[in-house]
């Protein structure tokens, strides 16, 4: 009676030790992808918005949960979340000290009005792992 339980702890151990890492592999590995107005001192989004200025500069952070991953491509589109819509495609994107992937958006003239979407990949992958999307008016 005593090696049967034993035994079934053992394998109950095993199947949530599986199914951990399982997840812990498989969930994204980059997330909380937010627009901001400004960012900290120490690389930190500020003033998370979703509608902007023409002039006013975009700032896009994701949080890195994963300590392997250390470097995102992160991808800009205007209107349609589109493949032909990509505007902008930053590859080799650095985790900062803050554990964030970081992009700026801005052009000197100004960004057109309309709707955005913004995405982060891991580098090399072409699974999105998080995004989202803002207003320039």
């Amino acid at each position: 009676m005593k090696k049967v339980v034993i035994a079934s702890v053992v394998v109950i151990l095993m199947l949530v030790g599986v199914y951990f890492v399982y997840t812990y592999y498989n969930k994204p590995k980059i997330v909380d992808g937010v627009v901001s107005k400004s960012i900290d001192d120490n690389g930190k989004p500020l003033s998370i918005a979703t509608e902007f200025l023409k002039e006013e500069a975009v700032h896009f952070f994701a949080k890195s949960n994963r300590f392997w991953i250390k470097k995102a491509q992160i991808v800009w589109y205007k209107e349609k979340h589109a493949k032909e819509n990509r505007f902008l495609i930053e590859e080799g994107i650095d985790v900062n000290d803050a554990g964030y992937f970081f992009s700026k958006l801005s052009v000197p003239e100004g960004l057109e009005t309309g709707h955005y979407f913004v995405n982060i990949y891991v580098d090399g992958k072409d699974i999105i792992e998080t995004g989202t999307e803002f207003e320039v008016k």
